[in-house]
């Protein structure tokens, strides 16, 4: 297979559209940020009362009894427990004075009960002591707070709640509890996402892109790795973004974390993939070897990190210091592109690094829709050079027919005008078995054994040429006279046998061509 490196102004054009993208991105987020922004108040952040709760309860308790505890808001875990918190909710500024209406928002992973300033104001689901009791409440809801019960100063919050459901520990299973106007959470959590779902049409159009030139043996390899990044990237933007979508029961949360990591490993490997693809010339074991040592060092960063995000954030680093490595020992050899590779890989990483869940949350999308537009383009550029030269390819073999058919007919001898070092040479066709291409100068081979080289290029002398000589590769012009045998590779390609022992190769476009010309000859003469 021929590897295509990036041409340097094509990357350069690509760098140049991924800057732009950045700056639209920031407008964005920008503009999001100011205009969907509401206000909010979080609970206090500081040590809560934690009591054990049981299925007989009716109220809260007066969390004085022994087996309460004290602990760190940011400890504070239901996980496979039953449990009743007091917290404290701050609300000292005016704004919050008035008739509402008011919610209270309840994230993360559990069934609650919740009291306001004494009063039951709702539940989200049913907490239990075990699962099958356990009603599994939604990941994120609002509850109605009447007015009546809001105060200036400190309120108090009562909260039952329980978590038996679901297949992993989180570190942090409660995300938010949060005091604002009345809302539905998902529309408040939209607000956060909209920015990446307009990346939503990239993705797709490159899976159907990429799918349908991989399908159609495209330059198949390539289109299969682009094809899978872009399924990569669709599927964890509608993961991540389905949480201000639909408010699901809260045992999904660990399936949607893990396809979150899965697939931003599955993108990361897949651009590596595509990238070794096209700036080298390693076969397909080595390369394996490149990507299998990347999905280990990211399998033992998502052993290692403890929450999700930061395993994902990890992933998304390990697969940037990879590429950055690879780009490096890239430019050591001189390849093209590969110090503008490194640009861009060094630009993950402290996007990664410095802005953390929102570049996840956003950042990442628009960067992995740059990369694929790029690809898009890239890809495009390669299949119109590719058909234009399977017409070439295709002129040729019609031209291959004909010349065995004349070639079978013994034409007479013809020559042809040769010019080296201010020599001119009149030299029979006949006696010319091939023609190679050697810089500024044409080497001829004939029947004899002996080579010559004169001053020109050898698309200058296949116009000369007579009927039976045939140009079967770029730089490769054989006397079909001379053709005894074809053999075919397992690439594709071909090599013709000539019969002054020597070879010359065969494009892959034109071995069918080839093989059914000297078919035909062979039955004619024998």
């Amino acid at each position: 297979m021929t590897v295509r490196p990036i041409p340097p102004h094509v990357l350069a054009a690509g760098f140049r559209a991924s800057l732009l993208a950045l700056l639209a991105l920031l407008a964005l987020v920008a503009f999001a940020t100011g205009a969907g922004a509401q206000r909010t108040t979080h609970v206090a952040i500081e040590d809560v009362i934690v009591c054990p709760a049981r299925d007989s309860d009716i109220a809260p308790p007066d969390f004085t009894a022994a087996d309460c505890e004290t602990v760190a808001l940011y400890n504070l875990d239901p996980q496979g427990r039953h449990i009743w918190v007091r917290l404290r909710l701050p609300l000292t500024n005016g704004e919050w004075q008035g008739t509402g209406p008011w919610g209270l928002m309840v994230m993360g992973k559990m069934s609650s009960e919740v009291y306001f300033n004494g009063s039951r104001i709702g539940a989200n689901g049913l907490p239990a002591d075990t699962s099958r009791a356990e009603e599994a409440g939604r990941i994120d809801a609002s509850l109605f707070v009447p007015h009546t019960l809001v105060r200036a100063g400190d309120n108090v919050i009562d909260m039952r709640l329980s978590s038996h459901h679901g297949w992993l520990r989180l570190v942090s299973p409660i995300h938010a509890i949060q005091f604002s106007r009345f809302q539905n959470p998902t529309t408040f959590i939209i607000t956060g996402y909209w920015p990446s779902l307009i990346t939503f049409g990239v993705f797709l159009i490159g899976l159907v892109f990429f799918g349908v030139t991989a399908w159609r043996n495209e330059d198949r390899e390539a289109s299969l790795f682009l094809a899978c990044a872009s399924l990569f990237a669709g599927t964890e933007l509608f993961v991540e973004s389905a949480r201000g979508l639909v408010a699901y029961p809260y045992p999904f949360h660990d399936t949607r974390l893990v396809l979150i990591t899965v697939c931003a490993a599955g993108f990361m490997l897949c651009l590596l993939a595509w990238l070794m693809l096209r700036m080298t010339s390693l076969d397909w074991r080595s390369r394996l070897a490149r990507l299998s040592v990347v999905a280990l060092a990211m399998a033992i960063v998502i052993a290692l990190i403890p929450g999700f995000d930061g395993k994902t954030a990890g992933v998304m680093m390990t697969g940037c210091g990879a590429g950055l490595l690879l780009s490096l020992g890239w430019a050591a050899r001189k390849q093209r592109g590969a110090l503008i590779l490194a640009g861009l890989f060094i630009l993950g990483l402290l996007a990664v690094f410095h802005f953390g869940s929102r570049f996840l949350d956003v950042g990442y999308f628009h960067a992995a829709a740059g990369v694929l537009a790029f690809g898009i383009y890239q890809q495009a550029q390669l299949l119109v050079q590719e058909r234009r030269q399977r017409r070439l390819e295709t002129g040729r073999a019609l031209q291959l027919e004909t010349a065995l058919a004349q070639a079978r007919q013994k034409s007479a001898p013809e020559q042809i005008q040769l010019v080296s070092a201010g020599r001119v040479d009149y030299v029979s066709t006949d006696r010319i078995v091939q023609l190679k291409a050697a810089g500024d100068y044409v080497e001829l081979h004939f029947e004899d054994g002996a080579t010559t080289l004169y001053t020109g290029t050898l698309g200058g002398l296949e116009d000369q040429l007579p009927a039976a000589f045939l140009r079967v590769h770029r730089s490769h012009i054989v006397n079909t006279l001379f053709v005894s045998a074809l053999e075919r590779e397992a690439s594709g390609t071909g090599r013709l046998l000539l019969s002054n022992a020597s070879e010359g190769p065969v494009s892959r476009r034109i071995m069918p061509a080839v093989r059914s010309a000297l078919a035909e000859k062979t039955v004619e003469t024998g």
